[in-house]
């Protein structure tokens, strides 16, 4: 089984914490330690807390470093404004990662592009791994010059481990392998399986485990598997799956009998039209919109929601049981504010604990995640779902109309772009959270301004039962262009 973790509160622990990173010379804007050759392009971004809050006058810097190196070459530096916005000039030719410090919060993130980087702050966590066959060499992080000694039996451990996006390096007189990985895990400490040097996979360090390639949040971390990386396919003990009572099946799935309206407890076909009488649009304070912005959409018209705006169906509970949300879109990827973008809620106040569930696009890593109960470290209250962004090499498209279906079935979900399955085919193991009464639920966004999603959004469907691949595509071709 998938082990995923989710982050507490409201916040993102899909960040970059840094340890015993070097200070830049001086407090001045753009300021590079004898490098020459910067100002080639320019970075823009914002830093923010764990808790999604601006991290005003934070210290932003460019370092110049890279896994093949064995310690930051040079860097280039500013400061936040009040916002927590910030820009300054790095040599595009090289490798750049950028680091934020405010007070005694730190982060680290890779430099994506030459706009929107987004930095977040906090306070670092443990790391605890070994590598197969060493007994000598130093590990290290890029971005960092803090490093630790790998020890006779191959293990080593940072006390303060960045959390986020992490290139972690081995040394043994020259850089010989790295492992890049996502954390997820909430706690203090992370725990890494022996990491392997293989020769096949020159340049690179492995787990054997094939589960951590999953593309999905295990044991704590989610890894990317690099072109041409060669996993080892070793399999491993799995729980024992007591199989169900044998009923036999006088119906096809998905039959008319099964989806008629009445068999449903919840079927709901919103438009987004303006004549819905189930929805309504909210600002965040949860007063009605003064005003709504209609668009071209799939078919008719369709709702662009204003940052700040949420549309509020009522007090519905479609995860008591199976369910199928569907949705078309038009997205406009990162916006320049915040860390999540929600699509669907089942939420009230997520500091109150009164959230059920929800999907969410989360900036830090780029990915598409259902959230249930987020202080479930050890249940499968979070759900990461599949890469979104198709600019960082995920599956959902900008600017252009897509189709998102999310089906849940006995405990597992399953994501659909575009009448295709772009999440784990053995469904993702999940559990809402458990609350006294339904909470109402939300499309588009939530009581958080920032948490708006940016994209117009048309022809959504809300229904108590898991409707099954054919479906979904059908729903998809319906609409395409």
């Amino acid at each position: 089984m998938h082990d995923l973790y989710k982050h507490a509160s409201a916040v993102a622990v899909l960040a970059f914490w840094a340890a015993g990173l070097s200070a830049c010379s001086s407090e001045s804007k753009d300021v590079a330690g004898g490098v020459t050759d910067i100002g080639n392009s320019v970075a823009s971004g914002v830093v923010v807390t764990e808790a999604n809050m601006p991290a005003a006058r934070a210290r932003v810097v460019a370092y110049y470093d890279s896994w093949d190196k064995t310690a930051i070459e040079d860097s280039v530096e500013t400061t936040a404004d009040e916002n927590g916005k910030f820009s300054l000039n790095f040599d595009s030719t090289r490798s750049v990662v950028l680091y934020a410090e405010n007070g005694g919060e730190s982060g680290l993130s890779r430099m994506q592009n030459s706009a929107n980087a987004l930095v977040m702050v906090g306070h670092p966590r443990r790391l605890e791994s070994s590598v197969a066959s060493a007994n000598s060499g130093y590990m290290r992080i890029v971005g960092s010059n803090e490093t630790v000694p790998v020890n006779a039996d191959g293990s080593f451990a940072f006390d303060a481990m960045p959390v986020g996006e992490i290139s972690l390096v081995y040394v043994s007189d020259e850089p010989r392998a790295r492992f890049d990985f996502m954390t997820a895990v909430v706690g203090d400490t992370l725990k890494i399986p022996a990491l392997e040097e293989l020769a096949k996979n020159d340049g690179w360090l492995t787990i054997s485990d094939y589960r951590y390639y999953s593309g999905a949040a295990f044991g704590g971390i989610m890894v990317d598997v690099p072109e041409g990386l060669v996993v080892p396919q070793k399999e491993t003990p799995k729980d024992p799956v007591v199989p169900p009572p044998v009923v036999p099946d006088t119906t096809t799935t998905d039959t008319a009998a099964v989806d008629t309206t009445e068999k449903l407890a919840i079927s709901l076909e919103l438009h987004m039209d303006g004549k819905d009488e189930q929805i309504e649009v909210r600002d965040n304070d949860g007063s009605v919109a003064d005003t709504v912005t209609f668009v071209e959409g799939v078919s008719g018209k369709g709702i662009l929601l204003k940052v700040g705006q949420y549309i509020e169906v009522g007090k519905i509970d479609p995860c008591a049981g199976n369910f199928t949300m569907t949705a078309w879109t038009k997205w406009g990827g990162f916006r320049g504010d915040g860390i999540y973008q929600i699509l669907f809620a089942e939420r009230s106040n997520w500091d109150a604990g009164m959230s059920r569930f929800q999907l969410q696009y989360e900036i830090m890593t780029s990915s598409i995640t259902a959230v249930g109960d987020g202080a479930d470290f050890t249940g499968y209250g979070y759900a990461w779902l599949a890469k979104g962004n198709v600019e960082r090499g995920g599956s959902l498209p900008m600017n252009e109309w897509a189709h998102l279906a999310l089906v849940y079935e006995d405990g597992s979900l399953y994501l659909y772009i575009n009448g295709v399955l772009v999440s784990d085919k053995a469904g993702v193991p999940f559990r809402p959270k458990d609350t006294e009464k339904p909470m109402p639920f939300r499309i588009g966004g939530s009581e958080v301004p920032n948490d708006t999603w940016n994209g117009a959004i048309d022809e959504v469907r809300i229904e108590s039962v898991a409707h099954n691949a054919e479906w979904v595509k059908a729903e998809y071709e319906k609409y395409a262009k």
